[in-house]
C-alpha cells in the first residue's frame, strides 16, 4: 500500500505546475464535477499561488493532483482575490490570507456509436437500459442470450 503524498500539484497545459503543501489547501466542495479549493497561508505563499493562477483564462484547461492520486483534468472556472487574515505587519498587511479557485471537471464525452446502440434498443426507455438495473444482466448481449 503506498502513501498518499502532502501535497497538491495543479499543472498548466505546458507542463509548469505549482505545489502546495497540503496543510495550506483544503477541497470545500465536489458536487456536480466542480471542485472548489479554498487556500489559506502566508501572504507569501498565496501571492506565488495565486499568480501562477491568473495567468489561466477562463475554461482553460488545468490537471489536479491530489496527494499523488492521479491528475484530474478540469477547466480554470474562476480564481476570487486574496483577502488578508490574521494579525498585520507593520505596513499594514496581514500576514496571512485566503483565496478561493474553482475547477470543473473535465469529463469525456459518451461514445456516440454506443450511445446510438442504446437509444435505438428495444430495452430503452427514455434513453435509459431497463435490464441495467432491475436484472442480474448488463448488456443487450446478456439479454440476448
Amino acid at each position: 500500500m503506498t502513501d498518499i503524498a502532502r501535497i497538491v500539484t495543479f499543472k498548466k497545459e505546458n507542463g509548469e505546475e505549482f505545489t502546495f503543501d497540503d496543510k495550506y489547501v483544503q477541497l470545500t466542495s465536489l458536487e456536480n464535477k466542480m471542485l472548489i479549493f479554498k487556500f489559506e497561508a502566508s501572504q507569501d505563499i498565496l501571492k506565488e499561488g495565486a499568480e501562477f493562477f491568473s495567468t489561466f483564462n477562463t475554461y482553460e484547461q488545468i490537471k489536479v493532483d491530489i496527494g499523488g492520486t492521479g491528475e484530474i483534468p478540469c477547466y480554470m472556472k474562476s480564481l476570487s482575490p486574496i483577502v488578508g487574515r490574521g494579525p498585520k505587519k507593520t505596513d499594514g498587511e496581514h500576514l496571512n490570507g485566503i483565496f478561493t479557485l474553482s475547477l470543473q471537471q473535465i469529463v469525456a464525452a459518451p461514445d456516440a456509436e454506443e450511445e446510438q446502440n442504446c437509444l435505438s434498443c428495444a430495452l430503452s426507455q427514455n434513453g435509459v437500459c431497463t435490464i441495467k438495473d432491475n436484472s442480474e444482466m448488463t448488456t443487450c448481449d446478456d439479454f440476448k442470450k
